[in-house]
C-alpha cells in the first residue's frame, strides 16, 4: 500500500497531475491525519490498489508531499492552488521510485 506501489507518472483522467501543488481542505477519511488539514503540498503519486475502495482512473488515493513527509488523501480532500503551478520532481526521485515500486 501507499508509495511501494504508487504510480509515480501522471494517469489520464486522474483528478490532478503530478507536480500540482494542492491544499488539505476536509478529512472524510477516519485514517487521514489531522495534522495535515489546511496544510499545502505536491502531488506526488497516485495509489489504485490498496482496497480502500478505489476505481481507475478517476478516484485514486493521492500521495501528496509535505516538506519531508507524505500522506495520502481521497479528491475531496484536496483543492488545487493553482493549475498553472507545478512543482517538478528530481528525475533522480522519479528514476528511484520507479525502480523501487518494481522491485516490490
Amino acid at each position: 500500500m501507499g508509495a511501494a506501489s504508487g504510480i509515480y507518472v501522471d494517469v489520464p483522467g486522474a483528478p490532478f497531475r503530478l507536480g500540482q501543488r494542492v491544499r488539505v481542505i476536509d478529512l472524510i477519511d477516519e485514517m487521514a491525519d489531522a495534522e495535515y488539514l489546511d496544510q499545502e503540498g505536491v502531488v506526488v503519486y497516485f495509489e489504485y490498489s490498496c482496497g480502500c475502495g478505489q476505481t481507475y482512473p478517476e478516484d485514486p488515493m493521492i500521495g501528496v508531499r509535505f516538506g519531508s513527509n507524505t500522506a495520502e488523501f481521497w479528491k475531496e480532500e484536496l483543492d488545487l492552488l493553482d493549475k498553472s503551478s507545478f512543482v517538478k520532481p528530481a528525475r533522480s526521485e522519479v528514476i528511484i521510485k520507479l525502480v523501487a515500486s518494481c522491485g516490490s
